[in-house]
């Protein structure tokens, strides 16, 4: 299964195809699931491509951000001028055109809908393999209904307003993913927040109820205030489990905040992040910055190179072993 994606900015490659085909996977046959947790670049950048790689793979979107309106917002970006067009919805057409010709040529359903509690793969024992079950933990109920209205509301008129998109905040929609493979327990949180009463976090921690913890979470949101929910690491998740994280520096304010991570470490030792300390300039970017002058004095690099955290245990052990390569590292 791979659970969104990203563009390397230094070569343009998708990093997640390329780390699979480095380790002889056979897209074409081997991937059984594409999840797109929610139309954020920083985790939907060149799904498509993904998609299209993997030939057999079904492709999971969040049930709150399938329907008509959202066609329609769909239909209007494909008028607008490429310059302007939200890169997000571009891949979401995409995927559509690649699902719609898969159907019509080998009769598969190649497109699947994540909400809260949903089954979305079930592969049976087989051998010395354990199960393996993926769950959709998000959207609940009330954050679709939330998402229908907001689009609603917004659905453009697209000659009256050609080149403006009304935008959603995705995450609202975010789907996580509880994981289970044997006696292992994984805990993907995506970008899913906080959330108002009876959606993200607090839905689930009100809804669901694992018959074991998690020993390792994809920590959401970047490690953000927002997106933390002490009952979930209660509830959810083991005392000290490994936590792996990526930062977010293109906003106004960079993810994690110091305080964030005062935070996470307070509640395990074992956090990681892709990323350790801040970019350092590339000599392309510190070449223009230096003709800039006192122009540049606010100038700083966003677009550092893609480190890469991995873990990996067995089904009947469960001992996480974490490999980091730079610039990721403990989170410190």
């Amino acid at each position: 299964m791979v659970v969104d994606s990203c563009v390397d900015q230094e070569d343009g490659t998708i990093s997640g195809l390329e780390y699979l085909r480095a380790l002889g996977v056979d897209t074409n046959r081997d991937v059984h699931m594409i999840v797109g947790t929610h139309a954020h670049d920083d985790h939907f950048a060149g799904i498509a491509s993904f998609f299209e790689a993997c030939q057999s793979a079904t492709f999971v979107v969040s049930d709150a951000l399938t329907n008509e309106e959202f066609m329609a917002l769909l239909g209007a970006d494909a008028e607008i001028p490429k310059p302007a067009r939200y890169s997000s919805y571009s891949e979401y057409r995409r995927i559509f055109e690649i699902a719609e010709s898969r159907k019509e040529k080998n009769g598969l359903r190649p497109l699947k809908r994540a909400t809260e509690g949903r089954n979305l793969l079930n592969l049976p024992a087989s051998g010395d393999f354990p199960r393996v079950a993926i769950t959709a933990l998000s959207p609940s109920e009330h954050a679709k209904t939330r998402a229908l209205r907001a689009l609603a509301a917004q659905s453009p008129e697209i000659n009256a307003r050609r080149g403006k998109v009304p935008a959603l905040n995705p995450n609202d929609a975010s789907v996580a993913l509880w994981v289970e493979v044997g006696d292992v327990r994984i805990l993907l949180g995506a970008d899913l927040l906080v959330g108002p009463l009876g959606c993200g976090w607090q839905a689930i921690v009100a809804s669901f109820t694992p018959d074991a913890p998690a020993s390792l979470y994809k920590v959401a949101h970047h490690g953000g205030e927002s997106s933390h929910h002490q009952p979930a690491w209660d509830k959810l998740l083991i005392d000290n489990p490994v936590a792996v994280m990526a930062p977010y520096r293109r906003g106004r304010i960079d993810q994690p905040q110091p305080s964030d991570i005062t935070r996470i470490l307070s509640l395990t030792d074992r956090a990681y992040t892709t990323a350790v300390g801040t970019p350092t300039p590339s000599r392309a970017v510190r070449r223009e910055t230096s003709k800039l002058g006192t122009l540049a004095r606010n100038a700083r690099s966003v677009w550092g190179k893609v480190g890469q955290v991995r873990a990996r245990c067995t089904p009947e052990k469960g001992n996480w072993e974490i490999e980091s390569f730079p610039p990721a590292g403990r989170l410190r």
